[in-house]
């Protein structure tokens, strides 16, 4: 690793196909002929976390001699990231840290970057060739136009709406995949792999991608649903949004500026479904578990990590606590989310067989005090409507019905109820709130006269409480913690056992 990472990035060339000869020998790099890679995988949503996951993992089966898992990456939205990539020819590093150690590698898989708004039909093209066996996609939850009380297909979302009246021209995740999978020819193989944080997320995507479809083009729907598979998956890393420091510090270890740079964790991991329509990448070969049934996997997750995760972020943003780290140093955050954890979250998670969740618990606290990473908690609070019907609510309700109270994860509700409402921490500071859901459930809370009719109205905002009612023991109790927060904020209701 080089050992200058005080050295200014103006002062550092960019990283480029022919700047690869110059790096460090403890930096790895595409030793295959890149110029020969064909193009077996399509991704959308071509974002930090692709990039650093399942994007490494093709890389390493590639890196084996097998050539034929080149990457086309598209941006469905922003436009910067293609042109960010499209100028170092498509190259970026990886930087795993963990602490003082650091190790860095160049990722040549990706074949071409694309911006879909401005090259839709080079997107759809790529789609639509026969020669593309793999579909995946991380496009977060919001990204797939899913009612997230009802789990069907949302028939008001704006893309949506667009796309049904100009389905040769679309703009939303389902609309693109669905024209690109109509104009590829019959009996061409196709397997379309969600990889964002949701339960069942093939199944899921299955569903929604046939709703859609059944609304432009019924044979289209048919065939989506009897040739296509749709494997589940679960995906884990931290990957950190990039910063000025972490551009700084990736230049310092690859001795040249990466624009596209990605710092993250050491720990990764992917289970996938085994269940594929035609050739895929031997993605064992590098790590990833290949089973017969992801969902104890995805539940472990989804509950254990991401729903910790989110209660970290909500009690550190109103705590003015910047990253997850900070928050685990924090005496109150840190004691709170090991024992939600560890308490409430693990005893409703049934582990897989033979698996050691202890010590999966163990080593995800661990990497959330891992002070190197710089994860945000304002980035982990985004689209809390989103993720709170699939952190926690699920595990909520079903203890609920067997009379079981979760008294942590149910501070760790008041708290974003309470985010949400006054937009500020404890010490009054403004926060920045992004979730396009947020506006319409925090009006309900707002216009409510006391805690109790605040608890009432949000429980019956069915876009993310879902229709079926609560327990008023439950209500009664939010409610309180509310009034708690109002009178000594996080530290009061952290401080209760």
């Amino acid at each position: 690793m080089v050992d200058n990472k005080a050295q200014k990035l103006s002062s550092y060339d960019s990283l480029s196909p022919a700047a690869t000869s110059r790096l460090d020998a403890q930096v790895r790099s595409p030793a295959y002929d890149r110029g020969r890679l064909a193009t077996g995988i399509v991704h959308l949503g071509l974002g930090a976390f692709h990039r650093a996951h399942q994007a490494v993992y093709t890389e390493q089966v590639i890196a084996s001699g097998d050539s034929r898992w080149g990457i086309v990456g598209v941006s469905l939205r922003d436009a910067r990231v293609p042109q960010t990539l499209n100028a170092q020819g498509c190259l970026y590093s990886v930087t795993e840290r963990h602490g003082d150690q650091a190790h860095t590698r160049v990722v040549g898989a990706l074949k071409a970057a694309l911006h879909a708004p401005t090259q839709l039909d080079a997107v759809l093209t790529a789609l639509g060739s026969p020669s593309t066996a793999i579909v995946t996609i991380t496009v977060t939850e919001k990204g797939y136009s899913q009612n997230a009380a009802t789990g069907a297909l949302d028939l008001d979302d704006e893309a949506v709406w667009h796309d049904l009246a100009h389905a040769r021209a679309p703009r939303s995740t389902l609309g693109v995949l669905a024209e690109g999978i109509r104009r590829r020819p019959a009996g061409a193989p196709l397997t379309v792999m969600c990889c964002d944080n949701m339960a069942a997320n093939g199944d899921t995507l299955r569903k929604l991608l046939v709703q859609y479809a059944q609304e432009i083009d019924a044979s289209l729907a048919r065939r989506i649903e009897s040739d296509i598979a749709f494997p589940n998956s679960m995906v884990d890393r931290i990957v950190p949004a990039a910063t000025a420091e972490s551009l700084q510090y990736a230049a310092g270890c690859l001795g040249l500026h990466d624009a596209a740079a990605i710092v993250c964790e050491p720990f990764t991991q992917w289970v996938i479904e085994d269940r594929f329509t035609g050739p895929r990448p031997a993605w064992e070969e590098a790590g990833a578990l290949l089973t017969g049934d992801v969902r104890p996997y995805q539940a472990m997750k989804l509950r254990l990590l991401n729903g910790t995760h989110s209660a970290i972020a909500y009690a550190g943003q109103l705590r003015g606590l910047d990253s997850v780290s900070d928050a685990m140093a924090d005496p109150l955050v840190g004691s709170f989310a090991r024992r939600l954890m560890l308490e409430d979250l693990r005893a409703t998670v049934a582990a897989p067989a033979g698996y050691d969740v202890q010590a999966y618990c163990r080593d995800l606290l661990k990497r959330f005090e891992n002070p190197a990473l710089a994860h945000r908690t304002q980035q982990i609070a985004m689209d809390g409507t989103q993720k709170v019907p699939v952190r926690w609510l699920p595990a909520l309700r079903e203890s609920l019905a067997a009379g079981i109270e979760r008294p942590l994860l149910e501070r760790a509700l008041a708290a974003w109820l309470h985010y949400l409402i006054y937009e500020r921490s404890d010490a009054g500071a403004v926060l920045h709130i992004s979730d396009p859901g947020a506006a319409a459930l925090a009006e309900r809370l707002r216009q409510a006269s006391s805690p109790q009719q605040a608890v009432a109205a949000a429980l019956a905002h069915a876009p993310v409480f879902g229709a079926e009612s609560y327990p008023p023991a439950f209500a009664a109790r939010i409610a309180q913690h509310l009034t708690t927060l109002k009178e000594g904020g996080m530290a009061a209701l952290l401080a209760q056992h």
